[in-house]
């Protein structure tokens, strides 16, 4: 098992206090916006519902209202065969109503947590927190 980072070079994680794996941290910061901050929802009233609900499954901003927001670590993962890794989040990101859509990545992943933003509002995360533990484990 060894973590490279985007340009392929070998890096070390920090231990997990919590788990036994890694801290995985973003590279970058992140926004993820609110679904009710979807364009769809802006100065709709009971009055317009009928009208608005005409092109329901065709209008382009309901689309995208749950679309999982991707998180960049920076970090892929060099594994042998029967390894894989699992991705546990960090508590705080639950308290914010941020739930993660993919806990598992294989040999050659790049570790890119999907979260979909269940919350009234919108969510910042600043580059080098931490978002979670990986751990990886073998298939017997």
């Amino acid at each position: 098992m060894k973590f490279l980072n985007e340009q392929g070079q070998e890096i070390t994680l920090k231990r997990a206090e919590n788990l036994p794996g890694y801290e995985v941290t973003l590279s970058e910061d992140v926004v993820i916006d609110s679904a009710v901050n979807n364009p769809f929802f802006k100065g709709i009233n009971v009055l317009q519902l009928p009208k608005k609900l005409k092109g329901f499954r065709d209008n382009p901003d309901l689309q995208e209202i749950l679309k999982p927001k991707a998180f960049n670590t920076g970090i892929k993962l060099n594994l042998t065969d029967k390894e894989y890794a699992f991705f546990e989040p960090n508590v705080d990101l639950s308290k914010n109503k941020i739930v993660l859509v993919n806990r598992l990545f294989g040999n050659n992943a790049t570790i890119e947590p999907l979260f979909i933003n269940f919350g009234l509002k919108k969510i910042k995360i600043r580059r080098n927190t931490v978002i979670g533990t990986i751990v990886v484990s073998k298939a017997e």
